[in-house]
Order: structure tokens, then C-alpha cells, then sequence
């Protein structure tokens, strides 16, 4: 006897029922359960826009994990900063030396140790003359056209005796093109026109979407942060790699793209070291640039890098403006040659501990060797 046609469709939606149910219930269990007891996914502290700031809601703690390799506690402070420190207090203690640290995910640092980042090491290593105390404002992506809203908007108010600014290899045309981001709206962007810096613009304010509720659940702190699950990545297993622009990559960065902008990298590049000094003066304090190397080019063994061209250029302009520069590049590499250990994860390209010391202490040297 045949089924009647109402009695299949109602047999059909029943069955699929059935089966979105199953498939809820065992998301509910991977995201309640598995993802936060048995296999944890990375922690994801809450993002905030404060006083036209980018950075991290107040008063979060968690590990921050990629793959197997890194397992780090982070402490986001008071004012929205991961550090040791439980907020930074505006007022001075007598005898105290006050240095700031101005960067990306580099000074953010939630790869290592809340209170191992270089920044803790320089001032343990200066610490023999006299107590030194670190405030850290760092953030993911911020380009050195941000570092300028940084200094402008809070590191000056602290009344550090020394900002030290950290550069790394995207930091320069990021500054003034476009990056797609959840928040790189929000950073301050340079105007550039032929060679020649017109004007500056300010961020847009921030606020929490839908996709941030998605972006902190324990489900995609195991699949998106831990183990680094991209749809780019997905398509470029199956397809295979996009064509990388002419030059390659070098320091991290599609550096054929980068250097053919040149003129305005070294515009750009003037303009915020010299904006960045007039703060620093403002604020009364000694203003400190500081770059990072190619480390995989040291690694490598290669004898030079298309990429140190951006460090060149961070040096000329330090020099016209006269302002300290330390360059990290022979720093790593003669640690290199004597130790022959890795500066960063095999995960991750950012620093590991070891890179961490290293840095620390070539810019303790560096502030210690100013009159």
C-alpha cells in the first residue's frame, strides 16, 4: 500500500528535525563542554574603544593558545593594556624611572608571559640602576600612524621619562592604506599624495558587532585562534597558494608591494617620527625608535633582505629628526651566530621568550648608553 505523499513530507521533516536537533545539541556540547574543558580553545579578551583608543575592555585575564606550542596567561590591566601591572597610575613615585612602550601585538605580547615581554626584561636589566617601572600600550595590527593617536591621547599623559616605540615591517604603508580588519577603521590613518604626507585622519569609533559574539565563543577559540582555521587557508590547501606579489615575502610582509611604494613609505615614515618627537618633548620625555629585524632571513642564513630597506628608511628619518634608533636586525643576528636558537614560535611569527630576552636587553644597553 503506497505511503500518501502528506504522510512522506511529514516523515521528511520530522527525520530533519530530528537531525538539526542531534546537530544543536552536539555544538551546545562542543561549545559548553569540549572547547573550554577537555580540548580548550585561546581565550579572546573583549576589545573597547576608549577616549578614541582602541584596546581591550578592562580587568580580563585568560591563556592565549596557538596549536600546541603556546599556552600564555594574559592580564588586561585597568586601562585596557595587557601588562603586569594593575593599572597605570598618572602620578609619579620619587625615585622611579617611567618608561612607555608604544607598539603592535609585538609590545601586546600575549604569545608570551603577561610579565615576560621585553618591556619587563629592559627594565629588569636597568633595574640594577635604580627601580624602573613599564607601562606597555600595545595593540594587534596598529600601523605607526596609530602610535601617533597612542602618545597623543594617553601614553603622554603618563609623563613617562622615556617612550620607546617598537617598528615592525607592516607598520609603514599600513599607515596610510587601507587594511581590512574588525577594527583597523578605527586606527589613525595618514593622507598621502604623491611623495608627500596632506593631511591625517582620525579613527572611527569602534563598537562591538554580531560577529564579535561569534568571535569570543569557546568554539571559535579553538578553530579560529588556536588552530588558525582561515577560509583563506582552507582555499589555499584545495586550490594551492595565491600569487604572491613580485619580490616575495620578506619580514612578513608581500615586500615587492611595499617597497613599490617607496616614496610614500619614506614621507609617511618622516612625518610620524616627527609628530612622535613633538609629543615626546611635549610630554617631557625622551623619545626611543626601535626595530625589529628579519629574523627568518637570519635563520635562514641569507646575507641580506630586501626588507632592511624599511629599516633604513626608519633610520634616516630618526636621524634627520634626530631621535635614538636601535636596530634590531644585527642585534639578531649576532645572537644568531653565537647561540643559533629561534627568536619566534614555529606557529607564530611572533617573538618566543628567548626572542623577547634578546630584544629586551639590546634596548636596556641602548638606554643605558644615553647620557
Amino acid at each position: 500500500m503506497a505511503v500518501p505523499a502528506r504522510s512522506r513530507q511529514r516523515g521528511l521533516l520530522v527525520n530533519l528535525a530530528v537531525m538539526a536537533g542531534s546537530i544543536a545539541v552536539f555544538l551546545a556540547f562542543c561549545e559548553l563542554v569540549v572547547f573550554r574543558f577537555v580540548l580548550p580553545g585561546s581565550d579572546v579578551p573583549r576589545n573597547a574603544f576608549i577616549d578614541e583608543l582602541v584596546r581591550y575592555a578592562p580587568g580580563q585575564s585568560g591563556h592565549w593558545r596557538v596549536r600546541d606550542e603556546i599556552d600564555a596567561p594574559f592580564s588586561i590591566n585597568g586601562e585596557g593594556w595587557n601588562s603586569p601591572l594593575p593599572a597605570y597610575p598618572r602620578e609619579r613615585k620619587p625615585g622611579v624611572r617611567r618608561l612607555a612602550f608604544v607598539g603592535d601585538s609585538f609590545v601586546e605580547a600575549l604569545q608570551v608571559p603577561f610579565d615576560r615581554s621585553f618591556a619587563e626584561v629592559a627594565a629588569e636589566a636597568l633595574g640594577s640602576a635604580g627601580p624602573v617601572e613599564t607601562y606597555r600600550y600595545g595593540i594587534a595590527g596598529a600601523p605607526m600612524s596609530q602610535y601617533v593617536q597612542m602618545v597623543e591621547r594617553e601614553v603622554g599623559q603618563a609623563r613617562p621619562d622615556t617612550i620607546v616605540v617598537l617598528l615592525v615591517h607592516n607598520d609603514f604603508d599600513e599607515s596610510f592604506v587601507f587594511k581590512p580588519g574588525r577594527y583597523t577603521s578605527s586606527f589613525r590613518k595618514l593622507v598621502v599624495e604623491n611623495g608627500k604626507v596632506t593631511g591625517e585622519l582620525p579613527p572611527t569609533p569602534w563598537h562591538p558587532g554580531p560577529v564579535e559574539i561569534l568571535r569570543r565563543t569557546a568554539t571559535a577559540g579553538f578553530f579560529l585562534y588556536r588552530w588558525q582555521v582561515r577560509p583563506q587557508a582552507i582555499a589555499e590547501a584545495i586550490l594551492g597558494p595565491a600569487q604572491a606579489a613580485e619580490g616575495g615575502y620578506a619580514a612578513n610582509v608581500e615586500i615587492g608591494a611595499v617597497l613599490a611604494r617607496e616614496a610614500d613609505i619614506r614621507a609617511a615614515t618622516d612625518h610620524v617620527v616627527g609628530r612622535l618627537k613633538a609629543l615626546a618633548q611635549a610630554a617631557g620625555a625622551r623619545l626611543q625608535l626601535v626595530m625589529d629585524g628579519d629574523r627568518a632571513a637570519i635563520e635562514a642564513g641569507r646575507d641580506g633582505s630586501p626588507a632592511l630597506r624599511l629599516n633604513a628608511i626608519a633610520a634616516a628619518a630618526a636621524a634627520r629628526h634626530g631621535v635614538p634608533f636601535l636596530d634590531l636586525h644585527p642585534v639578531f643576528a649576532a645572537e644568531w651566530a653565537a647561540e643559533h636558537k629561534p627568536f619566534a614560535f614555529a606557529s607564530d611569527a611572533h617573538w618566543n621568550a628567548y626572542g623577547h630576552a634578546v630584544a629586551g636587553r639590546a634596548i636596556a644597553a641602548a638606554l643605558a648608553a644615553q647620557p
